[in-house]
């Protein structure tokens, strides 16, 4: 008897660790997933910020080593539907900076695949031009696949 008491306790303790981590992993995924575009090509993950590093000394000569703090969600959401709508070249490599308050996007194609220095501070200098401050790097085209440089945003 005393047996089938601690097998019913583990057996519930055990159910009750299943749900908080299945209940975890559902409220994580639904935030994740309102950090992704219409399309679905462009995902603000830690996951595609990683793959950006492999590919960053390739693709420009200013990197990112983190991820910029970018203000609410659905200030990210508005900044990524911006780049979404955007059509971009295929074959080129692009710069985008956002301006957190407004959604507005500021863009970049490098002339060649490695984008110089320059170029990669152009969209940046444009949206400070013209509002001053709140323009994170928002997200980078290369060899045709798009990377979000966005960090999950506090209230996600």
């Amino acid at each position: 008897m005393k047996t089938n008491r601690r097998l019913t306790s583990t057996g519930i303790s055990a159910l009750v660790v299943v749900g908080l981590l299945s209940a975890f992993l559902l409220f994580g995924q639904k935030s994740e997933a309102s950090r992704i575009s219409a399309k679905g090509d462009l995902s603000c993950t830690n996951e595609q910020f990683a793959e950006y590093t492999k590919y960053m000394l390739l693709a420009g000569e200013m990197t990112l080593s983190q991820q910029p703090d970018s203000g609410t969600r659905l200030q990210q959401q508005k900044m990524i539907a911006a780049f979404d709508a955007l059509t971009l070249p295929k074959d080129k490599t692009v710069i985008a900076v956002g301006h957190v308050n407004t959604g507005k996007v500021y863009t970049t194609t490098c002339e060649k695949e490695k984008c110089t220095l320059d170029e990669m501070a152009k969209p940046e200098h444009a949206c400070l031009a013209e509002h001053w401050n709140d323009c994170p790097y928002l997200a980078m085209q290369f060899r045709e696949k798009k990377y979000c440089f966005l960090a999950r945003s506090s209230d996600n």
